[in-house]
């Protein structure tokens, strides 16, 4: 063999070498990628559902923040306490005077009641008194309506009557004609969108009280209802697009394909949360997540709609730019590097840290007005979303980091995204995330579990009318019950007052169906997170 042909192998050879280097480089990022999606798989399988993070000092020692977190910047784990010995319980208060008492007299026998000295009967001298908590199940029982008939005893002509539905006590039912009354609507109600039970269950329960009813009825009377309580919605939906913030979000939901008996196509439930001042939860069923859905129920809106990054909200905005705004959720964005901490902990200990402090000043800013929490943000976030910014270049930058791994999609989402994400720092009414509209939602998600699927498109924009009913007085932590059954009252009455029945309204009016325990848990979360933060903030300190 000749040099040339020598030097023409060796050439080839170095190429094919090159090559298999180049392929077994790109296996590996493949593998790589494969691997940081099975282990997230993993964990969103048998892992914590918490979000929540605690940093590892072994980490967090790489890098400094500088002083632009200010007191944001709460990265230091709670101080250790002292271990306290636990108090025993006190015994428990009186159970509530409102609750109907049973009286169970308990005496000693007729000879016992004979002093053993004179013989004379001992008397009553105290009483001790005790409670016990009981229960009788839910009793069903009948109206029976008698209309008495006049009629003159000596013409025979003149007849009188009570007309069907004017009976003393006023309506007994919400449809005209039903044969249940407001307890059993307000019941299936309860049952399905309070207690997130489907109405097979239904069944049961009213089985158990003396009477079944098929679930067909319970549909055919939830059809009815919707019909009845559409007015009042409508007037939620209306002040919600009044305003200039809402938050939007939506969940998948099966649909039975009436053309494919048995097969399952996939529909959406979208959520529209009003802000505080229009404080209402309306839902909206669609058959797909096409945008005709919420582009149809924002026509009226002109403001900012807080949303994930999803294209559907995207197409909504491009096209009215003098209408509606996007203001993307920060904690879709922050979830990204929680996902990728796993992979790559240090960086993500960075990203985690840095909206660890921007999480904090939003905890400050809760209890400030808009104009406050405007100059707070200003002076204390933007600072620390400039920081974040600067990093998120520098890694998109890094060759180390590969754009499919998790902490390569984590960087391009935030900067895709990041002339949304930074909405907040120029309107304090505008949320720092989308985490109180899917809080709302999951009410709804919670009853798909049981539920499992939709049986038709009416049932979807039954359950749609019914939940943002539900979900809205839920908000103001209302007895539920109590609420709906005055709404049907009200509304089977002929009553136009659709302003009393709006939730926030209804909880001026009625207090004693406020649910106070929810609110003292609510104000408790609130402040034990407050003094976690403080204790981290004077531990940094110190």
């Amino acid at each position: 063999m000749t040099a040339p042909e020598n030097q023409d192998e060796l050439q080839s050879l170095k190429r094919f070498n090159d090559e298999l280097v180049e392929t077994v480089q790109s296996q590996q990022k493949t593998i790589t990628q494969l691997r940081e999606e099975l282990n997230l798989y993993r964990r969103k399988l048998f892992g914590q559902s918490s979000e929540r993070y605690a940093e590892d000092d072994s980490q967090l020692h790489l890098f400094d923040l500088g002083e632009s977190a200010g007191e944001g910047d709460d990265d230091e784990p709670d101080p250790p306490k002292s271990r306290k010995k636990r108090r025993r319980k006190k015994k428990s208060e009186k159970l509530p005077a409102h609750l109907r008492r049973k009286i169970i007299e308990a005496d000693v026998s007729s000879k016992e009641r004979m002093c053993s000295c004179c013989g004379e009967e001992m008397p009553v001298i105290g009483t001790d008194i005790s409670e016990r908590l009981d229960l009788i199940p839910a009793e069903l029982f009948v109206w029976e309506i008698r209309r008495h008939k006049r009629a003159c005893g000596k013409c025979r002509e003149s007849i009188a009557q009570v007309p069907a539905g004017s009976e003393p006590g006023g309506l007994t039912t919400p449809v005209a004609g039903s044969d249940y009354g407001f307890g059993v609507y307000t019941q299936i109600i309860t049952n399905k969108f309070a207690d997130h039970l489907p109405l097979y269950r239904g069944e049961d329960i009213f089985a158990r009280a003396g009477m079944m009813i098929p679930r067909n009825t319970q549909f055919g009377m939830l059809v009815n209802i919707a019909a009845l309580v559409a007015p009042l919605i409508a007037l939620m939906k209306s002040r919600i697009v009044s305003g200039r913030v809402l938050g939007v979000d939506d969940t998948s939901v099966r649909l039975q394909d009436p053309g494919l008996p048995g097969k399952m196509r996939t529909a959406r439930f979208w959520l529209y949360r009003g802000r505080e001042d229009h404080p209402y939860n309306v839902f909206d069923f669609t058959e797909s997540r096409g945008r005709d859905g919420p582009a149809g129920f924002l026509k009226d809106f002109h403001g900012h709609a807080v949303v994930d990054a999803y294209g559907v909200h995207e197409g909504i905005y491009l096209g009215k730019h003098d209408q509606i705004f996007a203001a993307c959720c920060n904690c879709h964005a922050r979830r990204k590097f929680v996902e990728a901490k796993p992979n790559d902990p240090v960086a993500a200990a960075r990203a985690l840290a840095m909206y660890r402090g921007l999480y904090d000043v939003e905890d400050r800013a809760k209890q400030c007005s808009a104009e406050e929490r405007l100059e707070l943000r200003q002076r204390e976030s933007a600072p620390l979303m400039n920081q974040l910014h600067d990093w998120l270049i520098e890694k998109s930058s890094d060759p180390r980091v590969l754009p499919k791994s998790s902490l390569g999609k984590a960087v391009r989402y935030s900067l895709n995204q990041w002339d949304e994400l930074i909405v907040f720092l120029g309107d304090g009414a505008i949320p720092f995330d989308n985490n109180e509209t899917e809080n709302e939602l999951r009410s709804l998600t919670i009853g798909r579990q049981n539920w499992l699927f939709v049986g038709s498109s009416r049932g979807g924009e039954v359950a749609a009318a019914m939940y943002s009913l539900v979900s809205s007085a839920a908000r103001h932590h209302l007895d539920v019950w109590a609420f709906v059954d005055d709404c049907l009252r009200k509304l089977a009455g002929g009553s136009t007052d659709y302003e009393a029945l709006l939730p926030d309204v209804w909880r001026g009016c009625h207090p004693e169906s406020i649910r106070v325990y929810r609110d003292a848990e609510q104000a408790s979360r609130r402040l034990t997170t407050q003094q976690r933060r403080v204790r981290r903030r004077e531990a940094r300190v110190a």
